[in-house]
């Protein structure tokens, strides 16, 4: 059944054409367009999340030179901790700086004698026997002098005895362990191959 619009008035061809227009367009709407714009909305939130991405980049990018300043920073403290608790034995450090100790007091070394590590939980704790011979005074210049050195050293098991027969001026006989601590580095696990 056709319709013939030739004879019917130019305002039913007009009704007739703006509802096939409503029907195509509500038609296209629900087949069509609900994708494209459904991947509209999908791109816009997209790119809405990029630009957050872009922008925690940049406030990044701008906190850089701070950032790069406080690892120097962290880099030079860990460096001075270092010295305070080292990471390894350095005993010809030690042993120099216990005679030059010695030769800037009036003392005689008798003993020095390193002993075996003691674990701990993240560090190694160090004993070493000394033995020396002098006056109180120049003892209590020393333990001021071992106080003042970088890394920590504490003192232990002090015992101080007169000497009875004085040679070279030297008074009371001290024997003490100095103990030095050294930081256990974490090793990382070795990797293994898959």
């Amino acid at each position: 059944m056709a319709i013939d619009l030739n004879s019917k008035p130019w305002y039913v061809a007009a009704i007739v054409g703006v509802v096939l227009g409503i029907a195509m367009f509500v038609v296209m709407n629900i087949y069509v367009f609900k994708d494209i714009r459904a991947n509209i909305e999908r791109l816009e939130t997209n790119i809405d999340e990029l630009e957050r991405e872009i922008e925690k980049g940049r406030a990044a990018k701008a906190d850089l030179p701070r950032l790069e300043e406080d690892i120097r920073n962290y880099e030079i403290e860990l460096e001075r901790l270092r010295r305070i608790l080292p990471t390894k034995r350095e005993t010809d450090n030690l042993i120099k700086r216990a005679k030059q100790l010695t030769e800037r007091g009036r003392f005689r070394l008798t003993r020095f004698t390193p002993g075996n590590f003691e674990d701990r939980d993240f560090f190694l704790e160090w004993p070493i026997r000394v033995g020396r011979d002098g006056t109180s005074h120049e003892l209590g210049l020393f333990f001021d002098r071992l106080s003042r050195f970088s890394r920590i050293i504490n003192v232990t098991e002090l015992q101080i005895a007169p000497i009875r027969q004085s040679t070279g001026g030297y008074t009371i006989h001290a024997e003490f362990v100095q103990r030095t601590y050294i930081f256990k580095e974490e090793t990382p696990p070795p990797e293994t191959q898959q």
